[in-house]
């Protein structure tokens, strides 16, 4: 059989994408590729664009014969004011760019995937010892850098899900708080991966249709179809 891979590839927002907890978006994506692809799931808690470079390099040297698509998902990091995390704006969309060509380079359909939105009320309660170092995040900072990726994903031609525009849509189509969309002010509620997959699914039909659920074929006949000998299972 043979199952190539969706790579979920990021930080901690990736990392967590299978939490038990709530709606995760590792455990739906696993859902609708069931017997069609595989979900490989590579987030990093902390980690920014620069130290991504590196990774995904590692990650293609090891899986990158059997990935057919990727996502690239950091901003929430690398926006922050100060800190060993920082990454400064010129140098993302440019670490952004090279992740996008090292899939490119491996046949990857790329899907770049910006910040949601920060409920500053609540993090910076949770992270008091980050703030009084100065490591600061904010909207302004995250929507700065969503408007970078979405201007260097268009010069690039690969897909861009803008998770702060599309919390601030739903809420306002649901007539609902933004801020139920996080946990702890920044990681995602089962209601944020929730929009975070159903974006990932339309940008999939949109741009990678032969990648759709709907269009790959299944591994395996159903079992009815199957003889009673199982000599026709492949």
């Amino acid at each position: 059989m043979d199952y190539k891979k969706f790579l979920l590839f990021g930080d901690s927002i990736t990392e967590f994408a299978f939490n038990p907890e709530h709606f995760a978006v590792g455990s739906a994506l696993s859902n609708v590729y069931s017997r069609k692809l595989d979900i490989l799931q590579r987030g990093y808690a902390g980690f920014n664009t620069r130290w991504a470079i590196p990774v995904l390099k590692n990650i293609i040297d090891q899986d990158g014969e059997d990935i057919v698509m990727g996502t690239i998902f950091f901003g929430s990091n690398d926006s922050v004011a100060t800190g060993p995390q920082r990454v400064p704006l010129p140098e993302f969309v440019e670490n952004t760019k090279k992740l996008i060509q090292i899939m490119k380079d491996a046949n990857i359909k790329p899907i770049v995937v910006g910040p949601g939105l920060l409920n500053r009320d609540i993090w910076e309660v949770i992270k008091k010892d980050d703030i009084e170092k100065g490591w600061i995040r904010s909207n302004e900072a995250f929507k700065e850098y969503n408007h970078a990726l979405k201007k260097l994903t268009y010069e690039v031609k690969v897909p861009y899900i803008n998770l702060q525009e599309c919390f601030l849509k739903v809420s306002r189509a649901n007539n609902e708080e933004w801020q139920s969309y996080t946990i702890d002010g920044l990681h995602f509620s089962g209601a944020g991966y929730k929009i975070y997959f159903d974006q990932l699914m339309k940008v999939i039909d949109t741009f990678y249709p032969e990648y759709s659920p709907s269009t790959l074929k299944t591994n395996l006949p159903n079992w009815r179809d199957i003889q009673e000998d199982g000599s026709n299972i492949f």
